[in-house]
């Protein structure tokens, strides 16, 4: 197989791999239209400049691009500061009086996150529930138990990653957001059993992340828990289809937030690198 193995059918140069080396992009595909929380500024693009729109020396020309987008928009990572309680962030730090519109927040800004690295595990739960989920299936302890009974457990320094199946609705905003029916996830209980393993993030194909059954209800106590307790980084709308696709639940982990300047999320480019059996000797 090439190196590259997303679903994108435009995509004409192949990721680099080896004979035991497969890599797997897990981020969703950047372009205006695409689903985004309402909560949230949406992704639009527009070529500033054209090929043709004045020429350098020798008939070379260039084009280049101009995007507005909300950082949590997309694939993306909430900084441990996105989420405060009683005025306070990650490490009990104030934030009330330690933020500004143009200069973002102070404490647990985007710049604080490090370089994601690490094992990483995924939980297939379409396969887990042996059906496709619906708003009504949380992850709780029972669920992840049942999941790592016969595989090895997240250890510290562990990236988890939850397939809900619900990235199969991207292409319909209403149903992929489930602002009317509620999203599947993972729970606070679940949440506890992850951390405790000494995990540093986890993340879904969902836009919350966390179960959220009932859409009248705010759904934020597992992003309480990993950002204002824990401080473990939370990573939303990965495409995590492919990977499932191929069965493969381990791996390693590699995704870089940018450096924004207070910001409270990033985009990410996040990947997934499989080691591939060596042949049998014959």
């Amino acid at each position: 197989m090439t190196g590259w193995s997303g679903d994108y059918a435009d995509m004409t140069v192949p990721w680099p791999t080896t004979s035991d080396v497969r890599i797997f992009d897990l981020a969703v595909r950047l372009e205006p239209g695409m689903p985004k929380h309402p909560y949230h500024p949406p992704y639009s693009f527009v070529l500033a400049k054209k090929h043709g729109d004045g020429l350098y020396p020798g008939g070379i020309s260039s084009a280049m691009e101009m995007i507005t987008m909300g950082a949590h928009v997309g694939s993306h990572v909430d900084a441990l500061g996105h989420v405060g309680v009683d005025g306070m962030v990650h490490g009990e730090r104030p934030i009330l009086e330690h933020q500004s519109s143009t200069g973002g927040i102070e404490y647990g800004s985007t710049e604080e996150c490090p370089p994601l690295i690490g094992r990483g595990h995924l939980i297939d739960a379409v396969e887990l529930f042996g059906r496709d989920l619906t708003p009504a299936d949380g992850i709780g302890v029972a669920e992840l138990e049942k999941w790592f009974s016969e595989r090895d457990e997240p250890s510290p320094g562990s990236v988890v990653l939850v397939r809900t199946g619900w990235m199969r609705y991207w292409g319909d905003n209403d149903r992929y957001l489930g602002l009317q029916t509620g999203l599947p996830g993972m729970k606070r209980e679940g949440a506890e059993w992850l951390s405790s393993r000494g995990i540093i993030a986890t993340g879904s194909d969902t836009v919350n992340y966390e179960h959220k059954p009932d859409i009248t209800k705010a759904a934020l106590s597992v992003h309480q828990h990993n950002l204002v307790e824990q401080g473990i980084y939370i990573l939303e709308c990965l495409d995590l289809e492919t990977l499932a696709a191929h069965g493969v639940h381990d791996f390693t982990f590699i995704a870089l937030p940018l450096r924004i300047g207070g910001g409270t999320g990033s985009p990410l480019r996040p990947i997934a690198i499989v080691g591939q059996p060596a042949p049998a000797s014959g």
